[in-house]
């Protein structure tokens, strides 16, 4: 018989309310057991899903306790088992049962991080696979996130089973390690698993041809092609023409470093040129106190792959798909914004000498709309795609107190 029952840890900071000072939290750190059931269909070993790719983030549905299926990123950056939620109405009536505990989530040794209570008891539906006893951790809503998804999956799937996403089908496979057979056309590749995290091997290639083993983490809720560490390595480096910008919003806030393209990249034997590749600075190497060793490997070269992960088996299999020749594009308008607290867009950040700083725009307008669509948080991701097109016009509609005004935008590669 399989084993239906996963034991698995997870490590928590835990404190009482008011919470203690960094040094007293550091004392009541434990590590937490949870026992997660994984309930297949009666005599089936794998169940299938669709998901939804909104600009390299992964959304499937997920229901909790019973209720109303929730759209949430698969990530691998999702250590825990069980589900992140954000408070709200939609997280009330599920009606959870919480520990008196408080936990910490988010922030490189708990510098940014954010107060969240847990909810134990809970059960997970992941299309026709059950998962009994797990947990939901709820952490205040924030409108960066919360407003994309309403939530995060990862540790429940991953450590348990062999996760499949064929990014051709828009599907995802969960089958159980035990039945899992490699597909015949893929390529193996080994991850080292070191604690909560999987680290993969890469090649950088230089312009002399000269390609340089890396390991990078792995993180497939990380929607850049790479993010590369330039203090780990003397072969990373900003290449000519890298510009300065905000690179990536998390947990911890906004991120900023150089985005430049790199002549090329291997993954699993198959090269992908002129990638897109951020250099993040020295406080974001590591984000929420991870180990990044060279790098981040996410979503946008991952999403070019038919990928089986096996963490389980310290490995994962790769598949070139039908994106995988297409070029590497960042945006070409030079704005980049954030979502307010209102759920409206506003303009962040305009890189100088880009298609936006050239009409004026400027920090702090809001953006009405898009080609006379209004944007709005939960498709703002796949909005911004329109924004990765050269030679494209776009038409802004933009109000600052209350007055409107229209600009357009002829796209270029700004990098």
């Amino acid at each position: 018989m399989r084993p239906r029952a996963f034991a698995a840890c997870f490590c928590l900071l835990l404190a009482a309310v008011p919470l203690a000072p960094p040094a007293a939290r550091a004392q009541h750190q434990q590590r937490l057991q949870l026992d997660e059931e994984l309930r297949f269909p009666a005599g089936r070993d794998t169940v299938s899903l669709p998901f939804e790719n909104h600009g390299e983030h992964l959304l499937i549905h997920v229901s909790v306790n019973g209720g109303a299926p929730l759209l949430m990123v698969f990530d691998t950056g999702m250590p825990s088992p069980g589900v992140l939620l954000y408070e709200g109405a939609l997280v009330e009536k599920l009606k959870l049962t919480y520990s008196p505990a408080r936990i910490r989530v988010g922030g490189a040794g708990g510098e940014g991080a954010r107060q969240a209570r847990l909810a134990t008891g809970v059960t997970l539906r992941v299309g026709a696979l059950e998962v009994g006893g797990s947990v939901a951790i709820v952490m205040p809503a924030t409108p960066q996130m919360s407003g994309l998804h309403d939530g995060i999956i990862g540790a429940s799937l991953f450590q348990h089973l062999v996760v499949s996403l064929d990014h051709d089908r828009g599907v995802l496979t969960l089958t159980r390690r035990d039945a899992f057979t490699p597909p015949a056309d893929a390529a193996g590749v080994p991850l080292r698993i070191e604690g909560r995290s999987a680290y993969v091997p890469v090649k950088l290639v230089g312009a002399d041809g000269v390609a340089t083993p890396l390991e990078a983490i792995l993180d497939l809720g990380a929607t850049h092609a790479i993010s590369l560490n330039r203090r780990s390595s003397p072969a990373i480096v900003a290449p000519p023409g890298a510009r300065a910008a905000r690179i990536g919003r998390g947990m911890s806030g906004v991120s900023t470093g150089m985005v430049g393209r790199i002549p090329a990249l291997e993954l699993g034997g198959h090269r992908l040129a002129n990638v897109v590749a951020t250099f993040p600075d020295t406080a974001f190497e590591d984000p929420r106190g991870l180990d990044s060793r060279s790098g981040n490997l996410g979503g946008g070269v991952l999403g070019r792959f038919n990928v089986a992960l096996d963490h389980g088996g310290s490995r994962m299999f790769v598949t070139p798909n039908q994106r995988f020749s297409n070029p590497f594009e960042w945006d070409m308008s030079g704005l980049q914004t954030e979502i307010t607290d209102a759920g409206e867009i506003r303009v962040a950040a305009i890189l100088p000498d880009s298609p936006a700083a050239e009409a004026g725009i400027s920090p702090g307008e809001l953006v009405v709309a898009v080609d006379g669509e209004k944007p709005v948080p939960r498709t703002l991701l796949r909005t911004r795609e329109r924004f990765r097109e050269p030679g494209r016009e776009l038409s802004l509609t933009l109000r600052r107190d209350g007055r409107e005004r229209v600009v357009r935008l002829t796209l270029r590669r700004l990098v």
